[in-house]
């Protein structure tokens, strides 16, 4: 099938601004959960076209996998923790089953400069990469929420238990309010600030454990009514704030609000994992100097040492933000995000 056209694909990941683990602990049905997210400059590049199996090659070719398209096989290569593609294949077997695509395709990773495991969607944004190929290879004319859902099964047959905010990566640079009630898909609003922000978020060359946070807090959700009012009425209370703080383009309001979130977190979250202790994400948050150019900031995704987001003052207090940071912190990386205004 050398003559099938050959589609670029670019998905970036997402930072979570407020609101992380709100998605899944609004399953158990107790309160609502809300979110804020925005997708990140960087991300993941691929190229894809019709294939008779489903194949998947690493950037430097040294990760590749090879499937034939049955949904049996592909379903087994998801939950093998040992499978580096597992992901792919975990979107790849909905697509065969739910969406009865009859083909496979052949995926090509290019540049990746997205942080991996570090609370940046990374798993995510593979996902959405892959429910975005088969979409445009085969004419599927799927709807965005359509998407995210092959994206968000797709990730659910692995051992990942994530929530459903992480797909909203595919709105890219545009801010999304995400609302989650049980069981049912995300109400999904967009945002459009008066005014731009400017921000950085830190890879804190750490390490995290998504796998065991999650399952630490889902365990302890049903025993902790203070887990259970941080991730519900107090994060709404927080996330209503944020909105308004992101609409009218505050960054004082909005970083103030940061840090108060984090706050919340370390108080009421955070005890009941061991994984959540943050050495670094909190030498980073408190760091002394760091307060002349930004105006508050805290963890991202299901926190940890993955990443610190800070909201900056302007866009040249940014600049002096990451020369602080990296000369305290040499082997963090620092990348810079704007949240954009409306047209």
């Amino acid at each position: 099938m050398d003559d099938q056209p050959t589609i670029e694909l670019f998905v970036p990941g997402r930072l979570c601004l407020f609101g992380e683990h709100s998605d899944w602990a609004a399953e158990f049905g107790v309160h609502a959960g809300h979110c804020l997210v925005i997708g990140t400059d960087q991300g993941l590049h691929a190229t894809a076209r019709v294939c008779e199996a489903f194949v998947v090659t690493g950037p430097a070719s040294s990760n590749i996998l090879r499937l034939p398209w049955r949904a049996e096989v592909l379903r087994r290569a998801a939950g093998d923790q040992e499978e580096f593609f597992r992901y792919a294949a975990g979107v790849a077997c909905v697509m065969c089953e739910l969406h009865g695509v009859r083909g496979g395709i052949e995926l090509t990773l290019g540049a990746m400069d997205l942080p991996l495991k570090k609370g940046v969607a990374s798993s995510a944004a593979v996902c959405m990469l892959v429910a975005r190929a088969f979409d445009a290879a085969y004419g599927l004319h799927l709807f965005p929420h359509e998407l995210m859902e092959a994206a968000y099964q797709g990730e659910q047959l692995t051992a990942s238990r994530c929530g459903r905010m992480d797909q909203a990566c595919m709105y890219g640079k545009t801010p999304v309010l995400l609302t989650f009630a049980g069981q049912s898909r995300p109400r999904v609003e967009p945002l459009f600030p008066r005014r731009a922000v400017e921000m950085l978020f830190v890879d804190l060359a750490g390490e995290k454990d998504t796998v065991a946070i999650l399952s630490d807090l889902r365990r302890a959700y049903g025993e902790s009514s203070a887990l259970r009012a941080a991730l519900g009425l107090e994060n709404e209370r927080i996330v209503r704030h944020a909105h308004a703080a992101l609409e009218a383009g505050d960054a004082d309001r909005l970083g103030e609000l940061m840090t108060r979130a984090q706050r919340l977190f370390d108080a009421q979250v955070a005890p009941h994992s061991p994984h959540l202790a943050s050495p670094r994400l909190h030498a980073v948050l408190e760091l002394p100097g760091l307060e002349r150019w930004t105006t508050g900031g805290k963890g991202v995704g299901s926190q940890g040492d993955g990443t610190a987001q800070l909201v900056a003052r302007d866009a040249a207090a940014r600049d002096a933000a990451v020369a602080h940071i990296t000369r305290h912190f040499p082997a963090m990386r620092c990348f810079p995000l704007t949240i954009p205004s409306k047209p």
